[in-house]
């Protein structure tokens, strides 16, 4: 026997390991693209200076990150409303529109509001993107941050988008202050989306899924398809919860919509509008005026004597005029 006899294996074997850790590369990439941030060019300071004199930072409940925020107090102090931007968004932002309108019309009827920068976004800690699992901790951070100028536990409620959605329903889960829910655009499992889209997101074939959430697990720290918020929903009954959905979603389907909100004994809101967090972008007053309306009721507000549009039927309501936002967006 001679090392010739061994040159078929061992070829064999080194372009196996060869193949391996190529795999092993691409699943890294892929896994570094999914879990990184783009950056925005221009801070939300530097895209709203006006609101420099609102601007609060707090600690994450985990300690692990730094939130920058806009705190907008209503005279008298009843609840309060924290809104969670989607994915490479930040504060101001609702879905791909400008939310301070929203913040407005949330004051008007009496809630103060405070919009978060998650981790990894605007002004706020780097981090890299766990879809929810590590994110949740800056919204209970928000949720100290209220409980402790005053607000009343069971006065205070959560309002995401997309990203911020899943994260509002996985922080409201751990913590029972968080009086009642809006989830906009929000997906059922993780999982289940990365694999309806991980083809055309990745430009990769499907079997290099399994490899890409293994190596976002050593990225994060976490396996990711821990993110289930539809398995959280259960545990929110008792709790007032609104779902959102564009019935032209493309990128999560509303089905996932009527399964979150069927979970938990919520209502479900499918607008007749297009895109993934469409329904902002397409019925700003109606929306302003359900999302208000449903905040006012389940925590408890009472609105000023003047504010009346909140309180309109909904067909009435859209004919409403809307005010000039105080907090209007500066050019660019």
């Amino acid at each position: 026997m001679n090392l010739s006899d061994f040159a078929p294996p061992l070829a064999s074997l080194a372009l196996f390991a060869l193949l391996a850790l190529a795999y092993a590369l691409a699943c890294t990439c892929i896994a570094h693209r999914f879990t990184r941030v783009r950056p925005d060019r221009r801070s939300p300071q530097q895209s709203h200076p006006q609101l420099r004199e609102h601007a609060v930072q707090f600690a994450a409940r985990d300690g692990r990150a730094r939130i920058d925020a806009w705190y907008l107090p209503a005279t008298p102090r009843q609840g309060a409303v924290i809104l969670v931007h989607g994915k490479d968004a930040c504060r101001g932002e609702q879905g791909k529109a400008p939310s301070l309108a929203l913040a407005e019309r949330l004051r008007d009827v009496g809630m103060s509001v405070l919009l978060i920068d998650l981790r990894g976004h605007g002004g706020s800690s780097p981090a890299r993107l766990s879809y929810g699992w590590h994110e949740r901790h800056d919204v209970l951070g928000a949720v100290d941050f209220l409980l402790a100028r005053g607000y009343a536990p069971g006065r205070i409620g959560v309002l995401g988008v997309s990203l911020g959605a899943g994260t509002a329903a996985l922080a409201a889960v751990d913590e029972p202050a968080i009086g009642a829910l809006v989830l906009d655009s929000a997906f059922a499992s993780f999982e289940q989306m990365l694999g309806r889209q991980f083809s055309r997101l990745s430009r990769a074939p499907g079997w290099f899924l399994p490899g890409t959430l293994a190596a976002a697990r050593l990225l994060l720290g976490v396996d990711v398809r821990r993110v289930q918020p539809l398995s959280c929903m259960p545990r929110l009954r008792g709790r007032p919860v609104l779902v959102i959905h564009s019935q032209g979603d493309r990128f999560v389907p509303a089905t996932d919509a009527h399964a979150l909100a069927t979970a938990c004994g919520g209502e479900c809101w499918r607008t007749d509008s297009e895109g993934h967090s469409g329904s902002y972008r397409a019925l700003p007053l109606a929306y302003e005026i359900r999302v208000a309306s449903f905040f006012a009721r389940h925590l408890d507000v009472l609105p000023p004597r003047h504010h009346i549009s909140a309180h309109l039927p909904a067909a009435d309501a859209a004919r409403a005029p809307r005010p000039a936002p105080r907090y209007a967006p500066q050019p660019a």
